[in-house]
């Protein structure tokens, strides 16, 4: 249950890039999960402008955890599914564009990880964390609940308009009018972002008809408070006439979240890596977060984001 709200941590993220990740075929997860983390996440932290880096790893949406609503599609196809969201937020656009002139760097790496990565672009204020009752907000490593990211698509024939009034103003209250609702995080999507080149084997397109309009990331504190949520009045009155404005609703749940940028400044894992930081705070070696230390394993580079 919720007793604390630490939202405001997220406030001065104005704009986000959210890119959905596709597994390179050939490649196990967990390799996939280890050089996401180890590799392409810390050569990531060091790009400028970034306010926020989280990596989302997250498992396959095989239904059967969201309740249903007659007249929306819940199910995701076998080529639809992806392993991992990078969520990206920046202070203001010019500092996200600052990112993507620095980005081009990523993409001889991405060949080695992703085949399709699809990036979705937030305005001013249309990323917002209603409530977040979850203490850590730079995890690096499983939080020990149920979190899911959330994709929506649009109903036809209702406007861009009325879909984002019908999530903001009518989904989000109610459902942090409950405690049982640990965390909600929503996002409105612009058009999808296919300004950046295809790197070697890796789409960063799709067709319009493949385009979310819309995800929000929801959590919880145990299962049973779950689905004592989705059994509550506070939920049918958020999901009711859910239909007229969705037609796919799509929930992947989380397996492990890390940061690599966390108020402006790399995180250790952004640093070092996450297995690294992982050792590091595991056997308590102090000694590997002064000065002297950090400067030599960065050569001498700036520890922050903002000057890496």
């Amino acid at each position: 249950m919720r007793t604390a709200n630490y939202a405001k941590r997220d406030e001065p993220g104005q704009v986000t890039f959210y890119v959905l990740l596709w597994k390179r075929r050939g490649i196990s997860l967990e390799l996939f999960d280890d050089y996401w983390r180890n590799v392409h996440g810390p050569v990531c932290a060091r790009l400028p402008g970034q306010f926020q880096y989280w990596q989302l790893h997250v498992a396959h949406n095989d239904g059967g955890v969201w309740p249903q609503m007659a007249g929306i599609d819940y199910a995701t196809a076998p080529d639809d599914q992806f392993e991992g969201i990078a969520e990206l937020t920046f202070r203001s656009e010019d500092d996200r564009n600052t990112w993507f002139r620095a980005a081009a760097i990523l993409m001889d790496d991405e060949h080695n990880l992703f085949r399709k990565a699809i990036g979705y672009n937030t305005s001013p204020g249309n990323s917002i964390t209603y409530v977040d009752g979850i203490g850590t907000g730079d995890p690096n490593g499983s939080l020990g609940i149920p979190k899911f990211h959330v994709m929506v698509k649009q109903a036809d024939g209702v406007s861009v308009k009325e879909f984002r009034n019908y999530l903001k103003n009518t989904f989000a209250p109610a459902v942090v009018s409950s405690d049982l609702a640990l965390k909600l995080r929503l996002h409105l999507f612009e058009e999808v972002d296919a300004s950046r080149p295809d790197a070697a084997g890796v789409a960063h397109a799709e067709p319009r008809e493949l385009s979310y309009q819309a995800a929000f990331e929801m959590a919880f504190s145990n299962r049973l408070e779950m689905e004592t949520f989705f059994a509550s009045a506070e939920y049918q009155k958020a999901a009711a006439n859910q239909a007229r404005y969705i037609k796919q609703l799509c929930p992947f749940p989380e397996r492990d979240p890390y940061t690599f940028v966390y108020n402006g400044e790399m995180t250790l894992a952004g640093q070092r890596g996450s297995t690294v930081a992982q050792l590091i705070t595991e056997i308590g070696a102090v000694n590997q977060l002064k000065d002297d230390i950090t400067s030599l394993m960065l050569g001498q580079a700036a520890t922050t984001a903002q000057g890496a």
